[in-house]
């Protein structure tokens, strides 16, 4: 049966003599594999509407059970332009689509799929308006940890209750009173960083527009999600650490009313 379904393409692989195999995320099936033949060939019709991070609308043959297809044809309904010009935006997405592909089996509950789609779609578009890249990556990370029960515990300390907090730690999974710190010799945080971190957490993508007034930057929070992510999920998360280089060789674009200083 000919199907045509709307999906987001988190991946594309090189598959045989100038086929590719992408990666993508519908809205209807989850997480399919649609082998594109031919599609490296200059002459292919289908060659400039299958760019990774983009939406389009495929034609396969789909049938219960199966996970890899093979597509007939490919039609790009969202470019998403800016996010594949501005280089942090696209750094950025190939890091939420690394963790969406890895967190997200193929044949998962319908629900989670569905939640995923929609995160995603709402994070290209977040960055193709142009909202920060480091913003966007953060609350976005945030989302899937929520969604794999590891997000980090920022409303008091995780191991003993206590709501006065010093500290951040990664192995224990949040926040650390003064005194479960020294236990565990973690180096006290600064009271702005500890905010920050946890307005990230309690945020979604709709907060936008605040988090950007009262952060600047998310880089550092970032930096803490990519390694609850590699600590707690086991996921080495090569794409961040190229998206962390060139972030820094570029910097982030600060509101002037922020106060932050760019490249502190």
């Amino acid at each position: 049966m000919n199907e045509k379904a709307v999906g987001l393409i988190l991946k594309e692989q090189d598959y045989k003599e100038n086929a590719v195999i992408l990666t993508v995320l519908f809205e209807e099936y989850g997480k399919l594999s649609l082998v594109a033949q031919g599609a490296r060939k200059m002459s292919s019709k289908n060659r400039g509407n299958i760019l990774p991070y983009t939406k389009g609308e495929f034609s396969f043959d789909y049938r219960e059970g199966k996970t890899m297809f093979r597509m007939k044809t490919a039609h790009t309904l969202e470019l998403y332009r800016f996010l594949h010009e501005d280089l942090n935006a696209s750094l950025a997405c190939a890091v939420l689509a690394e963790v969406i592909n890895a967190f997200l089996m193929e044949g998962a509950e319908p629900s989670f799929s569905d939640h995923c789609f929609k995160l995603f779609e709402e994070a290209c578009t977040a960055w193709n308006t142009k909202h920060p890249a480091d913003i966007v990556l953060a609350v976005s990370l945030v989302d899937v940890l929520k969604t794999q029960g590891i997000a980090p515990d920022v409303d008091e300390c995780v191991l003993c209750g206590d709501t006065s907090v010093s500290a951040i730690s990664v192995n224990d999974g949040g926040f650390l009173c003064a005194s479960c710190a020294m236990k565990r010799n973690v180096r006290f945080s600064e009271p702005m960083r500890l905010r920050a971190f946890r307005l990230i957490n309690k945020a979604k993508l709709e907060h936008l527009p605040v988090l950007e007034e009262a952060m600047g930057s998310a880089l550092k929070e970032c930096d803490l999600l990519a390694e609850f992510i590699r600590t707690h999920a086991g996921l080495p998360l090569r794409s961040y650490t190229l998206f962390q280089r060139m972030f820094q060789e570029t910097g982030p674009e600060l509101p002037a009313s922020s106060g932050v200083t760019k490249g502190a």
